[in-house]
């Protein structure tokens, strides 16, 4: 049921993508009571000199309402 979105810059391996994602599902989990085989992780390079349109701008700033967490802040 919960579908985590993860977008970053490229240069992690594989092996790294993954243990975030499982890291990331095994806290949510917890968290929320959710069982770790109903989470769907999805994760997606995105190259740094496309980040502002495609990420920032696209998506991040018409949910901007909803953020819980934002980068550069406290949480």
């Amino acid at each position: 049921m919960p579908f985590i979105h993860v977008r970053a810059w490229p240069g992690r391996e594989d092996a790294v993508k993954r243990n975030m994602a499982k890291s990331i599902v095994k806290a949510a989990s917890e968290a929320s009571a959710i069982p770790e085989a109903a989470f769907t992780v999805v994760y997606e390079d995105v190259e740094q000199d496309v980040w502002d349109k495609e990420v920032q701008q696209a998506i991040i700033e018409p949910l901007r309402d909803k953020i819980l967490i934002e980068r550069g802040k406290p949480v």
